[in-house]
């Protein structure tokens, strides 16, 4: 505990009384936390002295007065405890049996220059205990919510690895140790073994004790141990971690930015199997934080340094390690990297990093069971729909879809039939064994049923008699039903974990492609219509899937699940709208739209969503659904929000529907992250090729 001198000492120290200074009205901050760029916080109202400077034991001075340019001398036990800890910090280095070649794979980097801030006794640290009102969620900020890295009070000057001194107290690490074991191991064994390891013994086996850190341990060994942390706590599963000096999102922050800084962005630490192991974990985290174009831009890098590795070549040459004890399969590693890349590439319309299929060879599959087997061959067919995306688009690729159709077909057949039954989570809890299969299982579903909606979108809306047309839209609306029947299952199971995020926004993906389906049917309106009967199926279904988003939102405070919500909200309203004669919607490419006009529409009586990179889509009564081009290329390029809806005035003026929120700055709050720009893109490029094919003119006639 820090000294505290009496009144008398105090009194004699002190400085003559300053002259007070003007500040900006609401300032508070005291000159020691300005200085440190940490929030000054006060235990209560009327105390004088902020945590911060308590636990320091230094004079709280608020900034209307003066700084001492003499401050008070500190304790000198202080520096008597920093030097012990140095000393022995040295000794354990030294002691290390590791050798010259483990000690350059090991590749700690370089100590950076600034002020470290001094030790405190952590035993002063009061505990953290959320207010039971208080949403989880609001206890998992993004990781740039808070700021700089800042070292922790328990770190000490001179510290020669910056991670260990990113840890909370011995005390907190040992309730995360706790926590997260179960998590940890499906986390590791599901990003770095192939599915014939992830069996139920080895996920049931008992749990080693772990050791507490070291100052002398790898800091990537380090940093995959906060990774897994952080992503374990994305996903509570009931474990207790009551007792933490700090908010569990301030740790989850803490960890993921020093991993960051100091191994998985540090081109001295690339080069071994634990590093790659890092960045892997590290785009997990962000896809699963909703963050998926920096999710992407992670496994882009992991593959870069996989590619530097060799892992892309057969057979691999040697590859270094750090922690003997990490079971990190290479091989499985890039199938890894290669599928969350097209994963992520097909949800937001961009480019895959290699067009290797050789992840399903027979070798490769040979031994694996059903599900890893699904997984690698949908890596290939992913692939050749991004080929076929990235081409261009003419009239003419009905024959190359139609190809990748049956593609799918083979894969899907190829499955025995109890893969194929719906997933059931009765009698499973949360966190065990069985409940991560049977969700990997679900995802899988999800995703083959994803990429044929990716397949046939640009088909979806073409207008005529023509059989292939047909069938993409039949085929879009099926495998929608399918998507939001296992979104249901799995988020009324599971509505608290953000260890789904892909599954969610193809939800998203789902729910749109469904909506504009009936849409166009109400516009094309015939003797006959394939969706008539199931329409309030239909509806009733996304009234439940809303209802598992609302519930989500409530206990997350989801941004991207309320933004969902609503998008599809006001598409439920337009299609009854048009179901019940109050508008027919066309359901075709409005070619050469490209400043914004009105013609041949009545103002207002539309429904336009802005589209960052895009343009505009509108969605008119008496006129077709349209991509309208920014008249400024550059303003296209800023990363607006994912939705900005303007509802017709005159043609449903309706109270219950607030209006979306514009306006975001940066590509981390695009609260769809291109998701949305992905799915229009494929669903006008095939009716923009028609059009052109037949001559069709401007309005789409």
């Amino acid at each position: 505990m820090v000294d505290v001198p009496d009144d008398k000492a105090g009194s004699e120290a002190a400085p003559p009384l300053a002259k007070r200074r003007k500040l900006r009205k609401g300032t508070r901050s005291c000159w020691e936390c300005k200085r440190r760029k940490i929030r000054c916080m006060f235990a209560s109202p009327g105390e004088v002295t902020c945590i911060s400077c308590q636990h320091r034991g230094v004079r709280c001075v608020p900034q209307d007065i003066a700084e001492d340019p003499f401050p008070a001398k500190r304790d000198t036990r202080r520096l008597g405890e920093r030097i012990a800890a140095v000393e022995n910090l040295v000794n354990g280095i030294l002691s290390s049996s590791r050798g010259a070649e483990a000690a350059n794979t090991d590749g700690r980097a370089p100590r950076r220059e600034g002020p470290s801030p001094p030790s405190s006794d952590i035993s002063s640290r009061p505990a953290y205990n959320p207010s039971p009102q208080s949403p989880p969620s609001s206890l998992f900020p993004s990781p740039d919510s808070q700021g700089a890295l800042r070292l922790s009070d328990g770190a000490t000057e001179g510290t020669a690895n910056p991670l260990f001194a990113a840890l909370p107290t011995q005390n907190d690490v040992r309730i995360l140790l706790r926590a997260s074991r179960r998590s940890a191991r499906y986390t590791l064994l599901s990003n770095t073994q192939p599915h014939s390891k992830l069996t139920l013994e080895r996920l049931r086996a008992p749990y080693p004790e772990v050791d507490l850190p070291r100052p002398d341990t790898p800091p990537v060994t380090l940093a995959r141990a906060m990774l897994t942390i952080a992503i374990a706590l994305q996903n509570p599963s009931g474990e207790n971690t009551e007792g933490l000096s700090e908010p569990p999102g301030v740790l989850m922050s803490r960890f993921v930015t020093a991993a960051r800084t100091w191994v998985t962005t540090n081109d001295e630490m690339h080069g071994t199997v634990d590093c790659l192991v890092c960045i892997i974990l590290e785009g997990v985290y962000e896809m699963n934080s909703g963050n998926l174009r920096r999710a992407w831009a992670v496994f882009r890098r992991a593959m870069s340094v996989a590619q530097l590795m060799g892992l892309h070549r057969s057979p691999m040459p040697p590859l270094k390690r750090i922690d003997a004890d990490l079971d990190a399969d290479p091989e499985f590693l890039w199938f890894r990297i290669v599928y969350l890349d097209r994963h992520l590439s097909l949800l937001l319309g961009l480019p895959q990093g290699t067009s290797e299929k050789s992840m399903a060879a027979a070798a490769a599959v040979r031994n694996e069971p059903a599900l890893g087997r699904f997984e690698r061959l949908l890596t290939v067919v992913a692939s050749r729909i991004l080929e076929r995306n990235e081409s261009p688009f003419p009239a003419s690729q009905a024959p190359a879809t139609q190809a990748i159709d049956n593609e799918l077909l083979q894969v899907a057949g190829s499955m025995p039939a109890s893969f194929w039954r719906a997933p059931d989570f009765h009698r499973l809890t949360p966190g065990s064994p069985e409940t991560l299969l049977e969700t990997q299982r679900l995802a899988a579903h999800v995703y083959y049923h994803g990429l044929l909606i990716q397949l046939h979108l640009p088909f979806m809306l073409r207008v005529g008699d023509n059989a292939v047309d047909e069938y993409s839209k039949i085929t879009c609306v099926n495998s929608s039903r399918e998507i939001m029947s296992r979104f249901i299952a799995h988020r009324t199971f599971n509505p608290s974990s953000s260890c789904s995020r892909p599954v969610d926004f193809f939800a998203l993906l789902a729910a749109m492609t469904l909506l504009l389906a009936h849409l166009d049917a109400h516009h094309h309106r015939g003797p006959t219509s394939i969706l008539a009967h199931q329409r309030l199926t239909d509806r009733a279904m996304l009234d439940q899937a809303l209802e598992r988003m609302d519930a989500i939102k409530t206990r997350n405070r989801d941004v991207t699940t309320a933004k969902s919500a609503e998008l599809i909200r006001r598409l439920l309203d337009i299609e009854a709208d048009a179901s019940a004669g109050g508008g027919s919607y066309n359901a075709a490419r409005s070619a050469g739209a490209s400043g914004g006009g009105d013609e041949g529409f009545h103002h207002g009586e539309e429904l336009r969503l802005t589209i960052p990179y895009l343009g505009v889509i509108r969605i008119c009564r008496q006129g077709p659904i349209s991509r309208e081009l920014p008249a400024d290329v550059s303003a296209a390029q800023t990363p607006w929000s994912g939705s900005e809806m303007q509802c017709p005035s005159s043609a449903w003026d309706n109270p219950t529907l607030p209006s979306m929120a514009d306006g975001v700055d940066g590509v981390d709050d695009w609260v769809f992250q291109g998701v949305d720009t992905a799915f229009f893109d494929g669903l006008l490029r095939g009716t923009a090729a028609l059009d052109a094919a037949v001559g069709l003119d401007a309005s789409g006639t």
